[in-house]
């Protein structure tokens, strides 16, 4: 069956098809600068349902700006397995949906063309419904400390966080 032009056209524009050449989401992170790049879904969208159309928004507002109220709180730690960065969240701020019991960006290839400036591979969990986000980078030869295979666990379950006050360590 061919598709005239009119038809093609008619159902890209319904979103029937996703089409978007060369996109690759870039997340970046500097403790120094307090510096979080996160992909966020498309707003009022399901985190599990886009792995595919996540979108990078950061604080320095390279390639796009996360709101000022983005973070209630945000804290980071460096070792020399990982560099990571995590904390409470606004969820409404970017028209994240607070029924979503969250998911997960990586640099897996079933998530799309993510990758982490600097690092070999990152591991980014959100979780609207309790407000927690967090991201991991981890460079070449310490791939397994960022556990992307553990989406469903959480922040605590996946990353080992459970340290949730705003309090600076």
């Amino acid at each position: 069956m061919r598709l005239s032009l009119f038809s093609a056209l008619s159902v890209l524009a319904l979103g029937l098809i996703h089409v978007e050449a060369g996109k690759v989401n870039t997340v970046r992170i500097d403790p120094k600068k307090n510096l979080v790049c996160l992909i966020l879904p498309p707003p009022g969208k399901l985190i599990g349902d886009t792995e595919q159309d996540g979108h990078v928004q950061c604080t320095d507002g390279s390639p796009q700006l996360l709101p000022s109220n983005f973070f209630i709180w945000k804290k980071f730690q460096s070792n020399s397995n990982y560099v990571q960065a995590w904390g409470m969240m606004n969820d409404k701020s970017v028209g994240l949906r607070s029924d979503d019991g969250g998911g997960q960006y990586d640099t897996h290839r079933d998530s799309g063309v993510n990758k982490a400036q600097g690092y070999s591979v990152f591991v980014e969990l959100l979780e609207p419904d309790s407000k927690r986000w967090c991201i991991r980078f981890c460079p070449k030869g310490k791939e397994h400390y960022c556990n992307m295979g553990k989406s469903t666990y959480g922040c605590e379950g996946a990353l080992g966080i459970t340290d949730w006050s705003a309090s600076s360590k």
